[in-house]
């Protein structure tokens, strides 16, 4: 004849098993914020553009911001020397810095100092490298922007800093407008959007998206709104948990602090970034190399 357990042992053991999945569910959710900061993505996205010049065909742009490079438990140089790698083995034709790559000023001169000496870490994209600074990166009172720049372009770099490049691609001109820090630089944005038309085909960068309402009313040398095609930003960390907002994003407005948004014509991107500010932990907010594959149709 089969045994039967009493009730008050099954109730037992039920309770037993809820409790022990809360305790796993605990821990999971105390354990994987740790984690997360030490996974990376690489966020693929097609980008089809009947104004992307037709001769170009395809491009493809590499884009990280917010390393914030630090000691340990933080972003440590030995990640971003994995980072730096994984970017070249993804062979972009451009690589884009959005800003914060350390802390301070000072750390930001060591760390091109030490990419320019470390040639098995170099990036070597068809077009060049470029970049702008963020707040971390203008704030310090022992360098100076002319010191940091002739490093940044020791290692391989070019610093955009309220300036304009033209890249060569073939028999067009693509254009990267790279504008100085919203808070802690002198941002020009007149005399970058001045220099372009709404006929040139630009990708603008700036590290705070605080300036897109600026950026989308401002004029080109036409005199003509919408003079960039694709923005770049980053310093939100996406708010680096899913659940709230630990990185203070004052003066953003909602729909420019993460993801893409499309207006007037003009596609633009806030990434979470890599690195982690106040705390090492992310949830749902996993470090992302955006690789863009601009397409003509």
């Amino acid at each position: 004849m089969p045994r039967h357990r009493p009730k008050h042992l099954k109730h037992y053991a039920l309770r037993r098993g809820i409790k022990f999945a809360l305790l796993a569910v605990l821990a999971l959710a105390l354990i994987y914020p740790l984690a997360e900061p030490y996974f990376l993505r690489v966020e693929s996205t097609a980008i089809v553009d009947e104004t992307f010049p037709r001769d170009v065909r395809r491009l493809r742009v590499a884009y990280v911001t917010d390393l914030h490079v630090s000691g340990f438990p933080f972003y440590t140089k030995g990640r971003a020397d994995g980072l730096l790698r994984q970017i070249n083995a993804l062979n972009p034709d451009l690589v884009l810095f959005g800003g914060d790559f350390t802390e301070s000023a000072e750390e930001t001169l060591r760390f091109f100092e030490q990419l320019r000496d470390r040639q098995l870490t170099q990036l070597h994209p068809t077009y060049g490298a470029y970049a702008v600074l963020g707040e971390h990166d203008r704030t310090g009172e022992n360098v100076s922007l002319p010191e940091l720049r002739t490093v940044m372009i020791s290692a391989g770099v070019t610093p955009l800093i309220n300036e304009v490049a033209a890249v060569r691609v073939g028999t067009s001109t693509i254009y990267l407008a790279g504008l100085d820090d919203v808070t802690a630089g002198k941002p020009d944005l007149s005399a970058v959007a001045g220099q372009l038309r709404r006929d040139d085909y630009v990708l603008f960068l700036c590290h705070s998206p605080e300036i897109i309402p600026q950026a989308m009313s401002a004029t080109g040398s036409d005199g003509r709104t919408g003079w960039y095609d694709i923005g770049l930003f980053g310093h939100t960390h996406g708010g680096q948990v899913a659940l709230g907002s630990l990185h203070i994003a004052d003066g953003i407005e909602s729909r420019y602090q993460y993801g893409w948004v499309t207006e007037s014509r003009v596609r633009m991107l806030v990434s979470g970034g890599i690195g982690t500010s106040v705390l090492p932990i992310r949830f749902l907010r996993t470090p992302t190399v955006h690789l863009l594959t601009l397409l003509s149709q």
